[in-house]
């Protein structure tokens, strides 16, 4: 599959090109030049034409991340059959002559002028970039939608002038969605570059460096993984501004669209109540979740087994769920790839099956252990449970009394039924409900 950049300088609109290629908002866009810094990928369509379409950061030499946005700008021109330079053309800004010298310098793939933001005739032409002598220029206006057939026409001629064979990307779609989740600078990104051993993301020791959700396919022995990369989630009273908070909500919405949650914590701070909240959104729906314990190298030897007692016990207290801790150190790359496998664990976990049989033998023993009180002197009578769906695992329980059962009670039964059929950071659903007179009309 053919595979383009989109590069340019900042606010240019290749966020918003970018969404409207691939169909969908998977980019966070806003007005403030910056936003994006990792590159995303996405496949991109214009009626019969398919491709891969990488987004970028925008290029600039006056940021204290500029140097880590172009090493990843240059890295997408590496991996890329053409180049779509958009510029802004209601602004004839100088850096973009700049730019187009270090493009030139950097690749002789072809390269597209795109001239973006022309929904009105005010729009500034872009002539003062022609002795560059890219493709084009092909005027649009990616947020209306416009001249997106001259940009069909213009990309044609460059695919049918492309000599070389293109690689097709294995179409078939990962089968396990795996969120990165946690505080700004616990490492996510330093461990999906670990993972991926290339500086695949921007890390940095300032908080806050990964601005947007970034989805990227891992194959790991064999197994296509979506790892999904997160801005850090603060708690509310310290989100500086509406842009954070956009950051924010795609980090949860991140959540919504995984199987499994990676809840990465700073072994040097410990788990605190963010943490907690960002597990029990997990747990609310219905995700698997294991928290791993990064800079794991840094925490004294003597302290280790106090930390992992403390973090257990907060998660049975506060999360009313075990779950699997795994200590790692992303920047050593220690234990990195013990993570997806657990996570894979869990994965196949949150969709077993468990027969009506296996099931009603485990209910008489575990309510043969330990019974309901009375309530009101009468016996609460567990009759029947049978399986009714998975991601999570979802169970019926028919029983006589089923609005006076204790919530204690209905915990002992979930956390018995999970040690019996499944593993640690799978979350159960319980449905208790009463058995029906069939005399009782």
């Amino acid at each position: 599959m053919l595979k383009i950049a989109i590069v340019g300088l900042p606010n240019a609109g290749k966020s918003t090109l970018f969404n409207r290629l691939v169909g969908k908002k998977a980019a966070v866009v806003s007005n403030i030049p910056g936003v994006t810094r990792d590159r995303r990928e996405g496949v991109g369509r214009i009626s019969d034409l398919e491709f891969k379409v990488i987004d970028t950061g925008g290029w600039n030499d006056q940021t204290n991340f500029s140097l880590q946005v172009i090493e990843q700008i240059e890295f997408s021109l590496s991996v890329a059959d053409a180049i779509f330079f958009l510029v802004d053309a209601k602004v004839q800004n100088e850096q973009n002559k700049e730019f187009a010298r270090w493009l030139r310098r950097k690749t002789n793939k072809p390269i597209m002028l795109i001239a973006n933001k022309c929904e009105s005739h005010k729009s500034e032409d872009v002539n003062y970039l022609q002795f560059f002598d890219f493709a084009g220029p092909v005027y649009i206006s990616a947020e209306h939608n416009l001249g997106m057939i001259d940009l069909y026409d213009a990309l044609s001629g460059i695919i049918q002038n492309l000599n070389e064979s293109v690689e097709l990307l294995d179409s078939e779609p990962s089968k396990l969605r795996v969120a990165i989740i946690g505080r700004p600078n616990v490492g996510k990104s330093t461990f999906l570059n670990s993972l991926l051993a290339e500086n695949r993301l921007i890390a940095s020791s300032e908080p806050g460096t990964t601005r947007d959700s970034v989805d990227i396919v891992y194959d790991h022995n064999g197994k296509l993984i979506t790892l999904i990369d997160t801005a850090g989630i603060r708690r509310k009273a310290n989100v500086i501004d509406d842009l954070e908070s956009r950051f924010v909500e795609k980090s949860l919405e991140s959540i919504k669209r995984s199987h499994v949650v990676v809840l990465m914590l700073d072994s040097l701070l410990g788990i605190e109540q963010q943490d907690l909240s960002i597990g029990e959104a997990a747990i609310t729906g219905g995700k698997g979740i294991i928290i791993v314990l990064n800079k794991w190298d840094l925490i004294n030897k003597d302290d280790r087994s106090k930390l992992i007692k403390f973090v257990k016990q907060q998660e049975i207290t506060r999360l009313f769920l075990e779950v699997p801790t795994i200590t790692v150190s992303a920047l050593k790359g220690m234990r990195c790839s013990d993570v997806i496998d657990k996570c894979l664990e869990v994965n196949e976990s949150l969709n077993k099956k468990v027969s009506t049989a296996r099931l009603n033998k485990w209910l008489i023993e575990a309510s043969g252990r330990h019974s309901h009180p009375l309530v009101k002197g009468r016996a609460v009578k567990m009759k029947y449970i049978a399986q009714i769906g998975t991601k999570p695992p979802a169970f019926s329980l028919i029983c006589n009394m089923p609005e006076s059962i204790d919530e204690s009670y209905k915990r002992y039964l979930t956390n018995d039924l999970r040690k019996n059929f499944f593993v640690d950071g799978v979350p159960i659903r319980l449905l208790l409900k009463k058995n029906k007179n069939p005399y009782v009309k």
